[in-house]
């Protein structure tokens, strides 16, 4: 029997307003709830297991070491105890949430879902530690859709997007209808620029799960990638909506709207989502990617005259636009 809490995948990405010269709308992969203090110091001493009964005799250990005995816990069931795991998995409370999937494992050690859990919670900062303990979940249970959408977002964190697209093909074979694998499927087919099929999946995931903020914004960077500026603006609305205080989002809102031409409007927007350094720098990447090099010049440097920590992500992007410009000039000449 299956938690009726899903496991808080929280997959997200943004558009990455530093180093346009990178990429045409260059991308990070970015798995918001899914990072936190305790994950990389609690597996920071992981030891490769050759079989799955090795691993679990493991994590006993490591969770007795943790979190001490099982009868200083609470007394609740797998379901509840991996229910309550997933709550405080998705409002951030990442020490408590993974307290709670050790004491699931105890529980029960033959129930996959809580090495899940605890996968996910390692995933953007561990991901060859994470796809490991993945693949040991798909040994003990080989029809894990999760595991393989975790599998294929770990392989994507290692930059091999061609790997981690075969494991969430096979995620969506196992469930077709899953919102999270074909959520993770469009992040993978944007690392690969197959933009058309990226906003195809990313669609299907927005439809399924309808109240992901996560995932909704996905569809949203989908279709600013596939050059639709209206429906992505449309889903970045949609995602605030959902999760106003998600500064990703209002930023996201902000590159659709400039890709419109719509300035002024995207200058509000990035300055609900940063400060005023930020903002300037955001506005010259939207003047940059419009190819109105002399506007985005003069942005970046407002940004390097602002308060702020950037200064040398901007100084690189101001940088990037000078040398675009000084390549235009020479065409025209030639």
């Amino acid at each position: 029997m299956e938690s009726e809490e899903r496991l808080p995948t929280r997959i997200s990405m943004k558009l990455a307003p530093y180093f346009p010269a990178r990429a045409a709308c260059a991308l990070v992969a970015s798995l918001i709830g899914l990072t936190g203090t305790g994950c990389a110091s609690l597996w920071g001493g992981f030891r490769t297991k050759t079989s799955l009964s090795e691993h679990r005799e493991y994590m006993a250990e490591r969770a007795a070491a943790e979190f001490g005995e099982v009868e200083e816990r609470d007394e609740r069931s797998f379901e509840e105890t991996l229910a309550a795991a997933h709550r405080s998995h998705r409002t951030g409370d990442t020490e408590r949430a993974i307290r709670l999937y050790f004491d699931a494992f105890r529980l029960d050690p033959a129930d996959s879902r809580s090495h899940e859990g605890i996968a996910y919670l390692q995933l953007a900062r561990q991901p060859d530690h994470a796809a490991e303990l993945f693949l040991k979940v798909i040994k003990a249970d080989p029809n894990s859709t999760m595991a393989y959408v975790g599998l294929g977002l770990a392989n994507l964190v290692r930059d091999e997007p061609d790997q981690a697209a075969a494991y969430l093909e096979r995620a969506l074979e196992l469930n077709p209808a899953s919102a999270d694998a074909h959520g993770a499927y469009a992040l993978v087919l944007g690392a690969l620029h197959r933009y058309e099929e990226a906003q195809e999946h990313a669609r299907r995931a927005a439809e399924q799960a309808p109240q992901n903020s996560a995932i909704v914004n996905n569809y949203g960077v989908a279709n600013l990638l596939a050059r639709d500026a209206v429906l992505a603006e449309k889903a970045f609305r949609n995602a605030i909506s959902l999760e106003s205080r998600d500064p990703a989002y209002r930023n996201n809102l902000g590159i659709a709207l400039g890709t419109q031409g719509r300035y002024e409007e995207a200058m509000e927007a990035f300055r609900t989502a940063g400060d005023e350094q930020a903002a300037e720098n955001n506005l010259g990447y939207v003047y940059y990617m419009n190819g109105l090099l002399d506007d985005a010049v003069t942005h970046y440097e407002l940004a390097l005259v602002a308060h702020g920590d950037d200064k040398l992500k901007i100084l690189h992007n101001l940088s990037a636009a000078i040398d675009a410009k000084d390549t235009a000039a020479g065409s025209l000449q030639d």
